[in-house]
């Protein structure tokens, strides 16, 4: 009896730390990919005024909740400093949309996964709800992408970091 619980207590080993690990999740038909810890599902898909097309999409894991929005521009931005302005828009509108009562401010000039031809933000906030939230908005002027977590609890820094900049553009690495 012994011998048969070993290798069952390794399989379910193996598989709950998997569990921890992040998946490559394709952003619809869009060629971006992120990371994440919880399977989204099938991206919500709506275009703005500009024809612009969004795919939205959210999932919750363990308490914190992962939030994808990705907007595939109808204009490229190719000038990536006013493509930063954009997507502090972008940012100002989600606070309203969110509740947002607090922020630390706009960090801007990242670039992901060091690629020259990208820039991003990150931010801080705290919504109505005293929920604390992590934000990192991502462009190649053809793409703005923010990716953001929240919880009432503190977010654990290593799954910040793998899916806040786990995003890949259209033939980034």
């Amino acid at each position: 009896m012994r011998h048969s619980l070993l290798p069952l207590l390794l399989l379910f080993t193996i598989a709950n730390s998997s569990a921890q690990d992040a998946s490559k999740v394709a952003i619809s038909n869009t060629g971006c990919t992120v990371e994440v810890y919880c399977f989204p599902g099938r991206f919500d898909v709506y275009d703005m005024e500009d024809e612009s097309t969004v795919y939205a999409n959210d999932c919750e894991k363990e308490g914190v909740m992962y939030g994808i929005y990705c907007v595939k521009l109808k204009k490229p931005i190719h000038d990536l400093d006013a493509a930063e302005d954009t997507i502090k828009t972008y940012l100002d509108f989600l606070k309203l949309d969110y509740g947002i009562v607090k922020a630390k401010g706009y960090d801007n000039g990242h670039k992901l996964n060091k690629n020259e031809n990208t820039r991003g933000i990150y931010d801080t906030w705290e919504d109505v709800d005293k929920n604390k939230w992590k934000v990192r908005a991502w462009t190649n002027g053809n793409f703005i992408c923010i990716m953001h977590m929240h919880s009432e609890k503190e977010l654990p820094d290593k799954k910040v970091d793998i899916f806040l900049n786990g995003l890949r553009f259209p033939g980034m690495k």
